[in-house]
């Protein structure tokens, strides 16, 4: 989701705001404050500090006018902008992105959740309703409008409307896991698993699967929680976060082996993501398996990719260390 064609950019190592993919925090108390700096990379991959206030001035701002005519760049500038606590500078370039993108469900979404993000409620109903009317009732509008409808202290109305949003997409990981949370909160685990069970059972579905097989990891059910995985993968509608879940969540119970059983004969670096691939040279790493090291290495140095460069030159220090 961050824009790879500007050389020197925040990357923020956390989730693009869960509001922007419906979750039900507060995105006021979680915005980053005004003293903390932003995380960035020139061209040489080097890492810097930037205070906020001289990268809004001197970065931001003029990048989100460049992108003005530009759909794909301008949404991404919107993403990094609510990310990095920018949302009140946002507005007019989410309204511009109405009136230029052809993705309706996208754009209206976008303009919404920066509407949520700056505390103007009914502005973002409105906002996600107009996309409803144009897109349907998709699930990333109906996750959103679920947000309002709880910060609105509606949690009937709330929970109804996410349920919906499952339904219409089980795998927007913040709308299902809201969801399944709350029968949690409300039944208790059996009923947490219950809704991740009845969510996978939903056509097309992949992201339910993922969370059981955390949960059966958990409990060290690993035969399980495998299953699952080949599932999903032999599948192939999987994405790029559904890689990344896996390998982190085999990595952090210490299946190594399985990380690269299971991803490494569907990974695409150029799909897929450098995360992944970096997580696959840890495995063979750790596994004394080099050779296969080496050759996923030699393909994610192609990717030219500054922000990892130097967990690259990592590797390829540690792959030499073996000679």
């Amino acid at each position: 989701m961050l824009a790879e064609s500007i050389p020197f950019r925040p990357v923020m190592f956390k989730k693009i705001l869960s509001a922007l993919r419906g979750s039900n925090r507060d995105s006021k108390t979680d915005a980053p404050a005004a003293g903390d700096p932003i995380t960035a990379y020139d061209a040489q991959g080097r890492e810097l500090q930037i205070s906020r206030n001289e990268w809004r001035e001197k970065m931001f701002l003029p990048t989100l006018q460049q992108a003005w005519d530009d759909a794909d760049e301008l949404y991404r500038q919107i993403l990094t902008g609510i990310n990095d606590g920018f949302a009140a500078d946002l507005p007019a370039a989410g309204q511009r992105l109405v009136e230029i993108d052809a993705n309706v469900d996208r754009s209206h979404t976008t303009l919404g959740i920066v509407h949520l993000s700056n505390g103007q409620l009914d502005a973002a109903e409105a906002t996600l309703r107009a996309g409803m009317a144009k897109a349907g009732a998709t699930g990333a509008l109906l996750t959103n409008l679920a947000k309002v409808q709880f910060e609105r202290g509606d949690e009937a109305l709330s929970e109804q409307t996410l349920w919906q949003a499952v339904q219409a997409a089980p795998n927007l990981e913040a709308g299902l896991m809201w969801w399944a949370t709350t029968q949690r909160e409300k039944h208790g685990e059996t009923a947490y698993l219950a809704a991740l069970r009845t969510a996978a059972a939903l056509p097309g579905a992949w992201c339910p699967q993922l969370w059981l097989a955390r949960h059966h990891l958990e409990q060290q059910e690993v035969g399980q929680a495998r299953a699952l995985y080949a599932g999903v993968l032999a599948a192939g509608n999987f994405d790029r976060h559904a890689l990344m879940m896996i390998a982190n969540d085999l990595g952090s119970t210490g299946h190594l082996q399985l990380i690269l059983d299971l991803i490494d004969p569907v990974y695409d670096e150029h799909l897929h993501g450098p995360t992944t691939g970096l997580n696959l040279m840890r495995a063979c790493l750790e596994l004394g398996q080099i050779e296969r090291g080496r050759a996923l290495l030699v393909r994610m140095t192609a990717l030219n990719f500054p922000p990892i460069q130097q967990h690259l030159d990592q590797f390829a220090q540690a792959f030499e260390a073996y000679d």
